[in-house]
């Protein structure tokens, strides 16, 4: 007699095959043997993923690209930056950041300094080097933009990936082992300056107009330094040069000896040091708001002595290679000369790397990892349980004092884990947790910060998926906290990993994506945008017999409008407005054919063996219809969406060894098309039949019966498949089970 077994979810996501006997494990029950261009979504479900809008192509198709993001304090203001070989564009909500005009015309009694924006001969230009009196087109000051869009120069391209990069408010750092480290800057949305980072204070102390007297002259010598102390950011700077005072008699009240100097532009106050001995090391002796001091023989605090300024990273061997903020101090860690240190700069100053003697708690920190391996230093991040060192022999944990704040003499670095982390792809942080790829980068773990341990605990998250990883490396990462909580992975070989990932719900599921014309995923960076987070692709796709690259955004899958939400079609573009019956702006897509949505209904699926495939194959940027729509969606086919239970077993009744036969399956499904198909394999699929009293609604929230081909098999799958490009949303699945001998 028939049984009905139901699966109730798929949060296991896609399962490796050798996972085949365990039905003892619970990840089985929710798994699957393929889970390809469907999500797994966070109540366990999961639905066929929607299509990628075509943002832009590359401003070049040569390699060596990499997308970053800049994160705004004001909502719906983050960008994405397309960096590439000589160049930063940049993108706001799925579009290029362009000038709203020509800029102000060139004017040669102008001193420009990088970031001002010019026009001459009709051609806009930034200034990348301070001038006055250089006119453009001098490549040595001026950088030509392409008509309005905004774009800047770097020194950056050639490999893959480009550099490193972290953002501390609206600063981003990035390091590259070439390369003196760096700071993009962002002042507004069209200005954007990039300049070398240097590691001393960023006030001067003072330079000139030194004087000092005291009585008759004489032979007694004192010495004196001077520090500026900044107006805006209460920084010190660097001592001045030492100003020289000879007398007979010491000063008196009445007969001080009298310090003076050239104000400094932007000082709230000055401290004065003197060296009573020769011996030249200085002691505090006070502060003046005024460029004078008045010294009656104070007696100097030898425990305060002036900054003494480090420039750590000034030669070419001594560039680093990773970055981040911890604690307000700028971290940068793994040169040539020195793969397992780490650098820290001064408390609340993120370029001033000067320390004191004795060495004071806001002094800047260095110091090694030191462990029984070398451990070069790949990725500085910063969690609740201190700064986090992800090392090629492991990960490490830095911790200070009781309170846990770093300081020169308070520095204890813990080894947590003795894994290794991946060289080139930057871990994601999720709440307390890190995830990263191994040092090879063909398994993915996660390190969370585990209270019983005191410390990090790890686990391999590819452990019930590898054959995914087989052969293959994941070569970017990065995470889409919403709707469903999706780490995105590209692997080597061009295909979309998805783990949907909820540690506190102890859910972790993979799933696999692909998408037409050869579509290669190079990149991902997940951008925060209104009200979601948005997942931009950079996709090589062969168009034309040619190689492109296009930055492409997966689409919001929400719908709230039937006809003008149903977007699943990638590298994909849509028109809404009065009826037509061709739609044009379809260039990146000639000679390809396409599938199309109009008013809700399939068009054309975009297969393009099918009869009328000629006839939406796109041809001089556009595509005709065949009827007129208001609401049209046109892009590269999906094809497939395939989904296929594990072999049926159930743990403690005797399944598994007996011949298993399909009668029916019963799909659960919300707000969805019905034009899906189901069968024991793909060669044997048949659709949905409706019934006379089945609602006619395009969207269907209900359990549809499919009747499909009866054969007796040892393992009782079946499949789903959907080819159409419309949404599918399966919340569970019931086979109808006939068990035989």
């Amino acid at each position: 007699m028939p049984e009905s077994i139901l699966q109730r979810s798929f949060a296991g996501g896609e399962l490796a095959p050798a996972l085949t006997m365990r039905a003892d494990l619970a990840k089985y029950t929710m798994g699957l043997r393929t889970c390809r261009n469907f999500l797994v979504r966070r109540e366990g479900g999961v639905s066929n993923r929607p299509g990628t809008r075509f943002v832009a192509a590359a401003k070049d198709n040569d390699p060596g690209k990499l997308l970053m993001r800049y994160i705004s304090s004001e909502p719906g203001q983050s960008v994405l930056i397309e960096a590439g070989t000589g160049y930063f564009r940049f993108y706001l909500n799925g579009a290029a950041l362009s000038l709203s005009g020509p800029a102000a015309a060139y004017n040669g009694a102008t001193a420009y300094v990088p970031g001002d924006l010019v026009s001459s001969g009709g051609v806009n230009y930034y200034c990348h080097t301070m001038t006055t009196g250089n006119a453009p087109p001098n490549e040595s000051y001026w950088f030509a933009l392409t008509g309005l869009l905004y774009e800047l120069p770097t020194p950056y391209g050639g490999v893959t990936p480009m550099f490193k990069w972290s953002q501390s408010g609206n600063v981003i750092t990035i390091t590259e082992r070439n390369q003196h480290p760096r700071e993009l800057i962002c002042y507004s949305l069209t200005r954007w300056v990039l300049h070398d980072i240097t590691t001393l204070p960023q006030v001067s102390a003072p330079t000139s107009g030194f004087s000092g007297a005291s009585g008759p002259v004489g032979t007694l010598t004192y010495h004196y330094v001077v520090t500026t102390i900044d107006e805006a950011t209460n920084e010190e700077s660097n001592p001045s040069t030492p100003i020289d005072v000879t007398f007979t008699d010491p000063p008196t009240e009445h007969e001080p000896i009298v310090l003076g100097w050239d104000a400094v532009t932007g000082a709230a106050e000055y401290n004065v040091y003197r060296d009573p001995t020769g011996n030249g090391i200085y002691g505090y002796v006070g502060s003046t708001t005024t460029n004078a001091f008045y010294d009656t023989l104070l007696v100097p605090d030898m425990m305060l002595t002036p900054p003494q300024a480090q420039t750590p990273f000034e030669d070419v061997n001594d560039y680093p290679d990773c970055s981040a903020t911890h604690q307000q101090r700028r971290y940068f860690g793994n040169t040539d000369h020195q793969p397992d240190a780490v650098w820290g700069s001064r408390i609340g100053y993120p370029s001033n790397f000067s320390i004191s003697t004795p060495l004071q708690d806001d002094d800047s920190v260095n110091f090694k990892v030191a462990g029984n391996n070398h451990h070069a230093v790949w990725f500085l991040l910063t969690l609740k349980a201190g700064l986090i060192l992800m090392t090629t022999a492991g990960e490490w944990s830095v911790v200070g004092d009781n309170g846990g704040i770093i300081k020169p003499d308070a520095i204890q670095a813990d080894q947590n884990t003795y894994v290794g982390s991946h060289p080139k792809v930057a871990p994601v942080i999720i709440g307390n947790s890190v995830i990263y790829p191994q040092l090879h980068g063909n398994v993915l773990r996660e390190i969370r910060f585990d209270q019983q341990v005191e410390g990090l605990a790890g686990r391999d998250l590819t452990l019930f998926a590898a054959h995914l990883f087989e052969g293959h490396t994941i070569v970017d990462l990065d995470y889409q906290q919403t709707p469903d909580s999706i780490i995105w992975a590209c692997r080597s070989d061009g295909v979309l990993l998805g783990l949907t990932y909820i540690p506190e719900a102890d859910v972790w599921g993979w799933h696999r994506h692909d998408s037409a014309a050869a579509a290669h995923f190079e990149d991902v960076c997940v951008v925060p945008e209104l009200g979601r987070d948005v997942p931009y692709f950079l996709v090589k796709r062969t168009i034309g017999g040619g190689t492109v690259r296009y930055i492409e955004a997966l689409e919001d899958r929400t719908i709230f409008n039937w006809n003008q939400d149903v977007f699943f079609v990638d590298c994909g573009l849509s028109y809404h407005g009065a009826p037509v019956s061709s739609v044009s702006g379809l260039g990146h897509l000639n000679g390809q054919v396409v599938a199309v949505v109009g008013d809700g209904t399939v068009v054309y699926n975009g297969d393009p063996a099918g009869a009328n495939a000629a006839s939406f194959t796109v041809s001089g940027g556009s595509v005709s219809l065949g009827g007129s729509y208001s609401d049209v969606h046109v892009g590269l086919a999906i094809r497939f969406a395939d989904l296929e239970t594990l072999n049926l077993d159930v743990q403690g009744q005797a399944i598994r060894d007996k011949w298993k036969r399909l009668g029916s399956v019963s799909v659960i499904v919300d707000k969805s098309a019905r034009s899906f198909q189901a069968g024991p394999d793909l060669a044997h699929l048949s659709s949905y039949l409706p019934a006379p009293y089945d609602p006619t609604s395009a969207s269907v929230s209900d359990d549809l019966e499919f009747n499909i081909t009866a054969v007796f098999t040892h393992h009782g799958r079946f499949v789903i498949r959907h080819s159409d490009p419309l949404p599918l949303t399966i919340l569970g699945v019931i086979p109808n089970v006939e068990l035989g001998g």
